[in-house]
């Protein structure tokens, strides 16, 4: 949501089920640019150093619980600039603010803030229930400040481990990017050498807990199957390692751009064919996983959305909880499907693209579905949230078809009788994530999902086109 934008929802809209201890109002108060410019002036004005903008970047709402936002924020010296990510993180009721609280106080609450020279731990304020916080302190992701120290990951990944030592004059140094960071959730670090050879890349991506290892083990999994008449059909970043301590997952740099939501490009309708084979060769590769995704949790998934649709949009609320009834009838009914290895978020965006050739990134969510989960997701996200006009909607209607005609050439055996299901369900739940989001005119983008999602559900089987 803008700074500007009006509330979507009064402050009694807060107290349907429950009367949280902060309310909406307070929450977006607290963290509002105004109120993170006076603390981050406050706090760099004892380093010597001037604020010269503040800007919001994004924002995620989940009643009634959690609250985030992310501002980016330029400061200044005599000499030199700063670039800094700021998180504030909050909790509206209070049994949500005492297990924030007890998290971050044991995570560094009380230590200097100080994200010139230091680490920029957590600063709390109890009365508002809100967390501030400097990137790249997270309290999910202890090993992110050390995966992104270029000293560190220096010695680390030129086998210098020895803290105590110097580099030797002339080894090259590591220099840090970041590329993508989400509070909580995880962050994609660039690491590049300049050597006589030219830059030498690779990418890290820390995770919370053991996520990063289960994602190395199957993406190795992934390399070394055997599956039949597969050559070309997918191009996976090679795995370089995992370092246990920090949730730190290695890659090898892919060249290329991601693929982008321009549903008129020619790269946008034949990422749709590389996902159609890659759908095909991972649902045929036998790597073991220790994750199902079932129906019946998602669906679960959905009944806990409703219950936030009701706090922010009743008209979303009313259709979601419609549709989740729909889903149900239709799931007792359709034949189950044979279970398979499943990327998990099989979506355009997962996909880079050089030369004509598509690689496949992110197998964090790997697991064991039904056939049509991954089909569903892709599907679902192909359609545009904001079309530009009539032909990006019938562009993505083409490459819909397009994508699971080629799947169902490549694998014409394939169950896909609860396809409508899985489509109509990651529909909801991409009117969950604008929910989420909250960014202006939500609420329409997230009727018109929940409209779909509906019209999905009892369309053609796409065995019938």
């Amino acid at each position: 949501m803008s700074q500007n934008a009006p509330l979507s929802v009064p402050y009694l809209a807060m107290l349907i089920r429950e009367t949280p201890k902060v309310s909406l109002v307070t929450m977006l108060e607290a963290t509002s640019v105004d109120a993170v410019a006076e603390f981050v002036n406050g706090l760099l004005a004892q380093k010597g150093w001037d604020v010269e903008g503040v800007r919001k970047r994004a924002s995620r709402l989940e009643p009634p619980d959690r609250y985030w936002a992310m501002y980016e924020i330029l400061a200044r010296n005599d000499s030199r600039a700063r670039n800094l990510r700021m998180v504030a993180r909050g909790a509206f009721s209070a049994e949500a603010w005492g297990e924030l609280h007890n998290r971050l106080q044991r995570h560094g609450a009380g230590e200097p803030c100080d994200p010139i020279d230091g680490l920029g731990y957590p600063t709390i304020f109890p009365e508002s229930q809100v967390a501030f916080w400097f990137y790249p302190f997270d309290p999910a992701l202890p090993g992110l400040p050390t995966a992104a120290d270029p000293e560190t990951m220096t010695r680390l990944l030129l086998g210098h481990d020895d803290n105590t030592l110097p580099l030797p004059d002339g080894m090259p140094r590591v220099s840090v990017e970041r590329v993508r960071y989400v509070p909580e959730v995880g962050a994609i670090l660039r690491y590049q050498f300049e050597t006589s050879g030219g830059p030498l890349t690779i990418y890290g991506k820390v995770q919370p807990g053991d996520r990063g290892l289960r994602a190395h083990r199957i993406v190795e999994g992934l390399w070394s199957a055997k599956v039949p008449d597969s050559k070309g059909l997918l191009n996976l970043p090679r795995p370089l390692g995992f370092i246990e301590k920090y949730g730190l997952l290695l890659e090898q740099a892919i060249p290329g751009t991601p693929v982008s939501g321009n549903r008129l490009s020619t790269e946008f309708r034949n990422a749709a064919l590389a996902a159609a084979e890659a759908a095909a060769v991972v649902h045929e590769s036998g790597v073991e996983t220790d994750i199902e995704i079932k129906l019946e949790d998602e669906l679960d998934r959905l009944d806990r959305v409703a219950e936030q649709f009701a706090y922010v949009h009743p008209q979303g609320h009313f259709l979601l909880s419609d549709l989740i009834v729909h889903l149900r009838n239709r799931a007792r009914v359709a034949f189950a499907e044979e279970w398979r290895p499943t990327h998990g978020d099989l979506k355009y965006d997962q996909f880079v693209h050089h030369n004509g050739r598509y690689t496949l990134l992110d197998f964090d969510y790997y697991g064991l579905a039904e056939t049509s989960y991954d089909l569903g997701k892709y599907c679902a996200y192909i359609v545009p949230s904001s079309p530009q006009s009539w032909e990006d909607t019938v562009a993505a209607e083409e490459t819909r078809l397009r994508f699971l005609r080629h799947y169902l050439e490549l694998r014409p055996h394939a169950t896909i009788d609860r396809f409508p299901i899985y489509e109509a369900l990651q529909l909801a739940l991409r009117a969950m994530s604008f929910m989420w989001a909250q960014t202006s005119g939500w609420e329409r983008t997230a009727e018109t999902f929940l409209v779909m999602a509906h019209e999905r559900l009892y369309s053609r089987l796409p065995g019938t086109f």
